[in-house]
């Protein structure tokens, strides 16, 4: 089983909040495992310790169409965006973070609207296609827990033939529009 797929939260504090926080996503965020080079859209989060340290996450082995194989770590690349739940910074909802260029402060922003603003200002032939990777679950100052974001580069999938780019795509683009409308 590939080490990608155990979740290591060792160094979060709140592990059971952080746990938690990630499993919201399950139905909204495909995950990427690099070592075997496949992104996940339907997928299930286990803890495999009785803390919470570790967790497992899975492919549904009963939707095996929802596997993308072959996509290659060079096409996932870092956003610098975070989901973050509102009640690290006084608020309800969640947000979207980003830090400020010129001063690294976080910028937040409601989750729905930040997602659109992002995907209205990527060019059109490279699309905001969100993904999680192992350790993109984080804490913002030791009491609550973050989610980086990677993005799925589609100029950079090399080893997917055509139509299976374009079925990834269309499964990130329906997850994360899936999502939206809900929020």
């Amino acid at each position: 089983m590939s080490q990608q797929l155990i979740w290591n939260l060792a160094g979060i504090v709140y592990k059971e909040q952080a746990v938690n926080f990630l499993k919201r996503f399950e139905a909204s965020l495909c995950v990427f495992s690099g070592s075997v080079e496949q992104v996940y859209a339907n997928y299930n989060i286990w803890p495999v310790t009785a803390d919470n340290s570790k967790l497992l996450v899975l492919p549904n082995p009963n939707n095996h169409h929802d596997t993308y194989q072959a996509v290659s770590a060079d096409a996932v690349v870092k956003t610098g965006l975070f989901i973050v739940p509102g009640e690290a910074i006084g608020k309800t909802g969640l947000y979207l973070a980003k830090r400020q260029a010129t001063t690294g402060k976080l910028q937040f922003a409601p989750l729905a609207s930040g997602l659109r603003k992002v995907a209205e200002q990527m060019p059109a032939n490279e699309p905001f296609l969100p993904v999680i990777t192992n350790n993109d679950l984080r804490e913002l100052n030791k009491h609550a827990p973050i989610l980086h974001l990677h993005r799925v580069r589609p100029d950079l999938l090399k080893d997917l033939s055509h139509f299976d780019a374009g079925s990834l795509q269309k499964t990130i683009r329906a997850k994360m529009d899936k999502y939206l409308m809900c929020a």
